[in-house]
């Protein structure tokens, strides 16, 4: 589930986004950027042809890694329990992974300042959890295992103490402990245990 590494235009993109998600899109240059990947502006531009290009491939990277890493943990669903550990990893993967992570932070920066940006933030850090979670759990309730309901607000009810930490810098030590219980809590109240459910 990596990216690779090494090559120039990887190396590019990566000091790159480390860059915007700190100094904000319009607050970086070409300059910097090629200053941080130790290369001279001329060299860049034979793999981009300038920053905004970088900004899109940066973009369509990210939404690749999402989505994969998204679709990565459905597929191993496989009962109640596997949904619950799958919101959890889908939360250390939010957190943890140093590429997402300054993929949020530039867009919280900038989606202030542009309507597009705001636009993504909203697809990648709203649209596309809910939407995976209203998914799975549409169809665990046609296979009788959760209760009746609204599969979207269910959807809305896990993801949104989840979604605090995108504004608020807390302490894994202090945050997970908390997720968990919420999650506990969560599939007590809207899963129907069976016997024969894995």
């Amino acid at each position: 589930m990596g990216r690779k590494k090494g090559n120039t235009r990887e190396r590019i993109m990566e000091e790159a986004l480390m860059l915007f998600s700190a100094n904000g899109f319009d607050g970086v240059s070409v300059k910097m950027i090629a200053d941080a990947v130790g290369i001279g502006p001329s060299a860049l531009y034979k793999h981009f042809k300038g920053k905004q290009e970088i900004f899109d491939s940066i973009v369509e990277s990210s939404r690749e890694n999402y989505m994969e890493h998204a679709a990565f943990l459905t597929a191993q669903i496989r009962g109640i329990e596997a949904v619950r550990e799958m919101c959890l990893s889908m939360f250390a993967y939010q957190t943890k992974d140093p590429w997402i992570v300054a993929f949020r932070r530039l867009l919280l920066i900038e989606k202030f300042k542009n309507p597009d940006m705001a636009e993504l933030y909203k697809k990648f850090f709203v649209d596309i959890p809910l939407d995976t979670q209203e998914k799975i759990f549409r169809e665990l309730q046609s296979q009788g295992l959760m209760i009746a309901g609204n599969p979207r607000v269910f959807a809305m009810e896990l993801y949104a103490p989840f979604y605090l930490y995108h504004f608020v810098e807390y302490e894994e030590s202090e945050l997970l402990p908390l997720f968990e219980e919420h999650a506990e809590h969560f599939f007590r109240t809207h899963f129907i245990r069976k016997e024969s459910a894995d």
